[in-house]
């Protein structure tokens, strides 16, 4: 089967042979879970090319179940922490409330609601993987072989969607006479393509999106290299300043110890400044008229704050007894993927539009915390 390297398929899709694209459940899981990922939501692109965006109804299935089980994750740990602040204050949350916050909302129809909103903005098209030819004793002859899918014996069962998904992909592409990229980490699925006449897999989709993109490396290239060399102007504080925005929205869990029990909660993530040295490449995954989009992975030194409100528990009753709080500041350096709008042309020098940050959660170690450390320790509530 043809091996192809990214020239090879750059000239494919010049010479209008890539007809598709397609994700796995993997690249959804790998963006943290939601379809207003910076990445995935650039494959709106493809509206405006000769290129379909297609869903397998299988792999669409896995997202909204995954996405489903993640919000009914965080409901289950909104209501903890409710029933946990409700203990604490001696009240409780009321009907309006509980609506406000989504507490009681159906999570399996909010995950159809998500993905039905993402596949229409992307113009995207679902096949069904039941409308392949002989679908069934295609897949269970692959089982029983070992084929790719498959792989070992101990992960085989759960990759029957993957050979129902991509053997869909692979009729569609057979039909239409042209390659179809496919996108996935997964070795199962880059196995099968490297056997296939029609698919090609790339294994993360801002590579596959660069692929379409490449005439405008050179432009993120010089910004970046720019700001490597502190020599991008304004361009580098806009930045700075909408990176720091976007810190706001950053979500991070806290590890620490103290003398006694508390209970912690994050209240603000600043950022000091990237660190030059430790920019990387960058990846172009989308051009719009006189913008380019890239991705880019930074270094950050950002500063968090959080609160730690301490307490004892009763002897007789068992309620908790609050003793008060003290705020709690470290510095740490951490990676942030970043998804950069910036102008093509450098004219004038980079003119910056837009910064996303890839949502992640981050644990931030704030070490040993001393309890009011401005009190007398005999004070008789030690």
């Amino acid at each position: 089967m043809p091996q192809f390297s990214d020239d090879d398929i750059k000239n494919l899709i010049a010479d209008g042979d890539v007809f598709a694209i397609s994700i796995d459940t993997a690249v959804f899981d790998g963006k943290q879970k939601t379809f207003h990922n910076a990445v995935l939501q650039r494959l709106d692109q493809f509206h405006q090319r000769d290129v379909r965006v297609v869903f397998v109804d299988i792999i669409a299935q896995e997202m909204k179940s995954h996405l489903r089980d993640d919000a009914i994750e965080a409901q289950r740990a909104l209501k903890k922490a409710l029933r946990s602040h409700n203990k604490r204050w001696r009240r409780e949350t009321s009907s309006s409330e509980a609506a406000d916050l989504l507490i009681n909302a159906d999570a399996t129809d909010f995950a159809q609601a998500e993905f039905d909103a993402f596949r229409q903005h992307v113009n995207g098209d679902e096949i069904a993987a039941g409308e392949t030819p002989d679908a069934v004793m295609k897949v269970f002859d692959r089982y029983f072989a070992e084929s790719p899918p498959f792989g070992a014996a101990d992960k085989r069962k759960s990759e029957f969607p993957d050979a129902f998904a991509l053997l869909r992909l692979e009729a569609l592409a057979d039909e239409e006479g042209r390659k179809l990229i496919c996108v996935s980490p997964d070795n199962g699925w880059l196995d099968f393509a490297s056997q296939s006449d029609h698919l090609i897999c790339v294994p993360r989709l801002e590579d596959a999106l660069a692929l379409f993109n490449a005439a405008d490396q050179h432009v993120a290239d010089a910004i970046v290299e720019r700001w490597r060399q502190s020599d991008g102007g304004d361009f580098i504080e806009d930045i700075s300043r909408a990176f720091e925005y976007r810190l706001d929205d950053l979500d991070f869990d806290i590890d620490g110890h103290a003398d006694i029990l508390f209970e912690a909660e994050p209240l603000s993530a600043a950022l000091q400044y990237v660190l030059p040295d430790k920019i990387g490449p960058p990846t172009v995954i989308a051009v719009n008229g006189e913008t380019v989009t890239f991705t880019v992975r930074v270094d950050a030194l950002v500063g968090f704050e959080a609160l730690f409100s301490f307490y004892v528990t009763d002897s007789v009753d068992r309620d908790d007894v609050s003793l008060g709080s003290e705020e709690a500041y470290v510095e740490r350096t951490l990676p942030f993927e970043l998804t950069i709008t910036a102008d093509r042309s450098l004219e004038d020098g980079p003119e910056f539009h837009e910064v996303e940050v890839a949502k992640k959660r981050f644990e931030v170690d704030f070490g040993y915390v001393e309890a009011f450390p401005n009190e007398d320790p005999t004070h008789e509530k030690y």
